[in-house]
């Protein structure tokens, strides 16, 4: 007859195997001749855990550590377990009982870290990812969670090194398979990224950005056959993700649709709301500075009276060039991890989790000023937002925005089919601001960035709604 040991070892072994209903009858066995063994507690609250039961897990791991309390795995999985459910501050403290017990305890320093940085504390979670890997210098986690925060600095060669130290290490990790790729797409090493990104997708990786960032890279890469390949299988296996369903109209021509579904472009932002300003910088993004130029064209001294909305702010990259304007800024966004950015900034006197047609609907005559940066090319069909712009903005006020710009095309706009986004005519541009009831004071053609060694152009616009209407 086995040893309470040696049961607790087999169910381990059958968990780790994935045998999940053996592990639970052991355990359950364990447990009914000896109720509080702290390890069948702990493995049986990590078998809830992955049958989709975190709550209950929760207990489970609490009272193991109530019959433990030196019992660092299990203070470890405790804090984990938090994270899942989003009670952070209880996870920090599950992560500190384990590092006052072993402070130079890995995986408690790493998952410390990822929660540091979950709460925007940069700084704070590199630091914990250094000590990490001076406990542990083969610790593919804590490689990979440095590596990202490379990423979210733009020091793509950096993170690069530990990324591929990571893969290198754990092979079958997707994660640190995703970011090795995006360190090296952001150098434009597109098709050395694309193996990875196939890497994670294969691995099991559940984030839809492995699929989009390796559309985009077959695209640029002329392996459009492949793209569409990949954009049909991902849409098969989510039928209903939003993001999957726009990049196969994008490649197929097929059912294209007027403008990107609010759903597309939440999980979009939401997906690169952490390494969204880094990787801008990489890109010599430019847009913000050219809408404030032509706010500046306008109103050639800022005198801080003007009520204004920045309409898609993003992570309120705009907002100081805005805030020297206005007597009132005012953000809206469709992304709440972008808008969480935002907030952080300080410059805004309100930000609203909004989709912007309907949120500029909804304040008839508000506005001054509605600043409008890299947003319109999520809109096919410009009629609509305009009308809601024009709708929002007092008589006399202006608008400012960019769309990218369409070449050697009949059509009005176009959906880009690696990308993703619309890009519009010139003469479509200029007739959709005409029917909206806008006066078009300036239209001119710039680099908004740089993708690749390919300069994206676009146009910025600045338009006034008439003194009398």
């Amino acid at each position: 007859m086995a040893t309470p040991e040696e049961a607790i070892a087999l169910a381990l072994s059958l968990l780790r195997a994935g045998h999940l209903d053996a592990a639970s009858s052991l355990l359950a066995q364990i447990l009914d001749d000896t109720p509080n063994h702290p390890d069948a507690l702990h493995y049986s609250g990590l078998l809830k855990a992955r049958q989709g039961d975190a709550e209950g897990a929760v207990g489970l791991v609490r009272r193991a550590v109530e019959g433990d309390p030196a019992n660092l795995p299990a203070w470890n999985n405790l804090g984990n377990l938090f994270m899942r459910l989003d009670r952070l501050d209880e996870a920090a403290e599950a992560y500190r009982t384990c590092l006052a017990l072993q402070p130079d305890h890995p995986q408690a320093l790493s998952n410390l870290g990822l929660l540091m940085r979950v709460s925007g504390d940069i700084e704070g979670a590199e630091a914990l990812y250094r000590r990490a890997l001076q406990a542990r210098p083969d610790f593919p986690e804590a490689l990979n969670n440095l590596g990202a925060i490379g990423l979210a600095y733009g020091d793509l060669p950096a993170a690069e090194l530990l990324l591929a130290r990571a893969v290198e290490l754990e092979p079958r990790f997707p994660g640190a398979r995703l970011n090795l790729g995006k360190a090296l797409a952001g150098q434009g090493r597109l098709a050395e990224a694309a193996t990875h990104y196939w890497e994670a997708i294969a691995l099991g990786s559940r984030e839809g950005v492995a699929h989009k960032l390796l559309i985009y890279a077959l695209v640029e890469t002329g392996r459009r056959d492949e793209a569409l390949e990949t954009a049909r299988r991902w849409h098969r296996d989510a039928p209903d993700d939003a993001v999957a369903r726009h990049h196969l109209a994008a490649l197929s021509g097929e059912d294209v649709p007027a403008r990107a579904t609010d759903a597309y472009v939440e999980a979009t932002f939401d997906a690169f709301a952490e390494t969204f300003d880094a990787a801008l910088d990489k890109l010599d993004y430019r847009a913000p500075q050219l809408v404030a130029g032509a706010v500046a064209a306008l109103h050639p001294t800022p005198e801080a009276r003007l009520l204004t909305l920045d309409a898609g702010c993003g992570t309120g990259l705009c907002a100081p060039l805005l805030r020297p304007y206005a007597a009132r800024l005012d953000g809206m966004d469709l992304s709440a991890g972008m808008l969480a950015h935002a907030a952080r900034r300080g410059l805004y006197d309100r930000l609203d989790k909004a989709e912007i047609e309907a949120g500029m609907a909804a304040r008839p005559r508000a506005y001054d000023l509605i600043a409008c940066a890299d947003t319109l090319c999520y809109f096919g069909d410009l009629s609509g937002v305009l009308a809601a712009a024009v709708g929002a903005l007092r008589p006399g006020g202006a608008l400012v925005f960019t769309v990218e710009a369409l070449d050697g095309d009949t059509g009005a706009f176009r959906l880009h089919p690696g990308h993703g986004r619309y890009a519009h005519a010139p003469a479509y541009v200029a007739a959709s601001a005409a029917a909206a009831g806008l006066e078009v004071a300036g239209m001119s053609r710039e680099i908004l960035r740089r993708e690749g060694a390919q300069a994206v152009q676009g146009l910025v616009v600045a338009c006034r709604k008439p003194e009398t209407t």
